[in-house]
């Protein structure tokens, strides 16, 4: 019952909290807590030892970080929020990158090509696709090509003029040559011509990379961070 495609919600007398498979190339079960303590929280966590499951959390404010700990839930990655101030960032004008408006129709191949942007833990499913879609009001989808063909894309949300770098990756083969330049450069226009307020996005603390990239074109971290916590080791 945990490992399905749709998110499910699971009920409880000591609160409630949704489930899904975590992707389609792992067997982890996404755990989003809804409502409940340190209660459900142990509880969840010895129905995942019951049923030989791995639950890993959605992304839980590190300022919520000792609830979790001490229901004997485990550090499994840390994610920083960084921000780009739109009003005081110089507009380069590229347009060379149009994005369309996400759809249910782009999921398939937005699948196909996670498998040589993100690593296994770090590629979406069909749901969670989904709930990216809504998640904003508006999302738009940007597509790097390379010799027309497609070796990176990203997702920008949008609600009431404030946007959210949801998705944003290079096939692995295509670093290091400045596509991910040229896609952020090109997001950070489209933004900008829109008047937006700002850039959001988190990365994972351990991605230097991507990190310095972000810092390179204007994002500085904010006081925000996430944590993903796992029932168990795998």
């Amino acid at each position: 019952m945990f490992l399905t495609d749709e998110k499910q919600r699971n009920t409880h007398w000591l609160g409630s909290f949704f489930t899904r498979k975590w992707n389609n190339a792992s067997e982890l079960v996404y755990f989003e807590k809804e409502y409940g303590g340190k209660p459900l929280l142990k509880r969840a966590k010895r129905i995942a030892v019951e049923k030989g499951l791995i639950f890993n959390s959605s992304m839980v404010n590190s300022d919520n970080q000792y609830l979790w700990k001490t229901s004997g839930w485990l550090e499994k990655e840390k994610l920083n929020v960084l921000s780009l101030n739109l009003k005081t960032t110089k507009n380069n004008n590229l347009n060379n990158i149009i994005p369309e408006t996400l759809s249910k129709s782009h999921f398939q191949e937005l699948l196909e090509l996670d498998i040589n942007i993100f690593d296994e833990y770090w590629q979406n499913s069909l749901a969670s696709f989904q709930e990216t879609l809504e998640s904003c009001n508006q999302n738009y989808l940007f597509k790097q090509t390379n010799n027309n063909a497609v070796i990176g894309y990203a997702i920008l949300g949008v609600t009431n003029r404030f946007s959210y770098l949801q998705r944003f990756g290079i096939n692995k083969n295509n670093h290091s040559l400045g596509f991910g330049q040229n896609l952020l450069e090109n997001i950070i226009s489209f933004a900008k011509n829109k008047k937006y307020i700002n850039i959001k996005l988190n990365t994972q603390e351990k991605n230097l990379k991507a990190q310095n990239l972000y810092l390179k074109n204007g994002f500085e971290f904010t006081k925000t961070n996430f944590i993903i916590f796992e029932s168990d080791h795998i």
